[in-house]
């Protein structure tokens, strides 16, 4: 086992620390189970050897094996809800351990970073609500049931023991190879998925170029890959269950030739010539299946494991991320921001993207960062917000390191790029930031042209990314967002791009009345900005210009 691997274990391991008193109702929830099935086995097996062999009817002994058989039921239930709810617990604090960082953190695309947390937190709820349920509940169950089939039968009891041995193991030796599956699968699905969406989102150049052919046989190749590994990790999983199945089946049919040679006197057991013999043949019978129920399905959730370990390979750097962030003081004010000989370049490029860039800026006031689209812009904002660690040079606020200087930006300023988000919710919501407030709050007047077109005005449901909204009013309720965040330090990212004058003359003013309290940087071709800017930073494909 790697060091990455067995860090990633102690890492899942760790976690279900964080619904142990969940798993500890759900455990005993499962013992009551079990011992509700072995009661109703003994009753059923004795009502059917006082029936058959002594032909003697005793209806109290039914009653007592349906009311055990319902026990049984009623209390896996519980366990099963209790589970379900421990994994929903975990993987929500792992949510929201991710969401704030990713929401900061640019390193990734938009997309790349989505996809981090819902498959790979997908991929920790399987684990946490059946791997760790089903792996728990075998060794409660199998154990109380060896302790009654030794008890009963010793011979029983060792052939239970065997299986419960060998199962496992072969499950390691098949796990083995799955994990590297799994990893290889995730890892084909995220690279297909920033692909599939780069390329949706240059679809323009694709149409102009007439470049179609090429991108489908491109999109196909990747396709094909990704279907491959997925072929791979259910044929995996399909041989774990194919093994598992035969060696319940020989268990199984191991104990019944027993129990029958037995009762036939051929191979005499411990009970034999004792008036209870098929009874107790006909209650070990019956617990041999149910001892590989929680067996069974611990192995076909095996592959949740697998790619539990994948996807915490995954989160473990973003969580780390998080966990080494320095302590900073969030009293300390902006005095100055200077970036000194800053270049920068993307993880698995060579091509710098930005060139021994330099700048002083100001405490309050509007700078100006122009260029045409390629030139750098937006990665030199994703990085004055925070979001992006420097390669190169230093950026440096108040005489502060860089590591310092990038947690207080992520922790101080307000970034607004050039899509707009809108959540799922009310306009209230979106503006405000708050479910529900029925008290009067200040806005800026533009929000009222807005609201004049809604019906239910603040109460307007807003859904898949604000489609009841134009873009210039999702660009101005963005806005709005960001002049109501008491942030020292606001970053937009071409926030008049592709919109009407009228629009487009609001916004101006708005981000000049910010100015005069905050620092504002924005990034534009809007020639208007020339005008207010205190100060401007031309770049031509990562260069400075004088």
């Amino acid at each position: 086992m790697s060091s990455k691997e067995e860090s990633a274990s102690k890492w899942l391991g760790k976690s279900i620390a964080d619904a142990r008193n969940v798993y500890l109702l759900a455990s005993v929830a499962t013992v009551l189970s079990a011992a509700s099935f072995v009661a109703f086995s003994w009753y059923l097996s004795d009502f059917a050897a006082s029936w058959l062999v002594n032909n003697e009817v005793l209806p109290l002994k039914l009653l007592y094996a349906s009311a055990f058989i319902t026990g049984r039921y009623v209390f896996a239930h519980f366990a099963s809800v209790l589970n379900y709810n421990a994994g929903n617990v975990i993987v929500d604090k792992v949510k929201k351990q991710l969401y704030p960082e990713l929401l900061r953190n640019n390193q990734t695309d938009s997309i790349s970073g989505t996809l981090l947390v819902t498959k790979a937190t997908d991929d920790l709820k399987p684990f946490y609500s059946f791997f760790v349920p089903y792996a728990i509940a075998s060794f409660l169950v199998g154990g109380l049931l060896l302790i009654v089939s030794f008890w009963m039968d010793k011979w029983v009891g060792y052939t239970l023991l065997v299986t419960f041995m060998v199962i496992p193991m072969q499950m390691i030796v098949i796990g083995v190879g799955a994990e590297a599956l799994h990893k290889k699968h995730i890892d084909l699905f995220m690279k297909y998925s920033a692909v599939f969406y780069n390329r949706l989102h240059t679809i323009a150049e694709i149409v102009n170029l007439d470049n179609f052919k090429p991108q489908y046989l491109f999109l196909s190749e990747k396709s094909k890959a990704l279907n491959k590994a997925t072929t791979n990790v259910m044929s995996v999983a399909i041989l774990s269950s194919a093994v598992l199945e035969l060696f319940v089946t020989i268990a199984i049919a191991a104990v019944a030739i027993y129990l029958g040679m037995s009762l036939l006197g051929i191979m005499p057991g411990p009970n034999y010539g004792k008036g209870y013999d098929f009874q107790t043949a006909l209650f070990l019978l019956m617990l041999a299946p149910y001892f590989f129920f929680y067996l069974r399905k611990f192995v076909s959730a095996y592959h949740d494991r697998n790619r539990a370990l994948a996807s915490a390979k995954l989160i473990m750097p973003v969580l780390q991320q998080i966990e080494n962030a320095p302590e900073i003081d969030q009293n300390e004010s902006l005095s100055t921001l200077k970036i000194n000989n800053l270049s920068f370049s993307y993880p698995d490029s060579v091509v710098k993207v930005l060139h021994n860039i330099n700048l002083d800026l100001p405490e309050k006031g509007l700078v100006l960062v122009k260029g045409i689209s390629g030139s750098g812009k937006s990665t030199l904002l994703k990085i004055l917000a925070g979001s992006l660690k420097v390669n190169e040079g230093m950026i440096s606020l108040n005489e502060h390191e860089n590591t310092w200087t990038q947690q207080w930006l992520r922790e101080n300023s307000a970034y607004m790029n050039q899509f707009p988000f809108v959540f799922d919710g009310s306009l209230r919501y979106n503006v405000f930031l708050e479910k529900t407030n029925n008290k009067p709050q200040e806005y800026p007047a533009f929000l009222d042209k807005i609201l004049a077109k809604k019906e239910l005005g603040w109460d307007t449901e807003l859904t898949h990314n604000g489609k009841q909204l134009s873009g210039g009013e999702k660009q101005l309720l963005t806005l709005a967002r960001m002049m109501l965040q008491p942030r020292p330090v606001a970053i937009l990212d071409e926030p008049t791009a592709n919109l009407d004058a009228d629009t487009v003359e609001v916004i101006l003013e708005q981000i000049l009345n910010m100015s005069h309290d905050k620092l504002v940087i924005v990034a534009s071709h809007e020639d208007k900005f020339d005008t207010i800017a205190s100060a401007t930073l031309n770049l031509n494909w990562g260069e400075q210009m004088n």
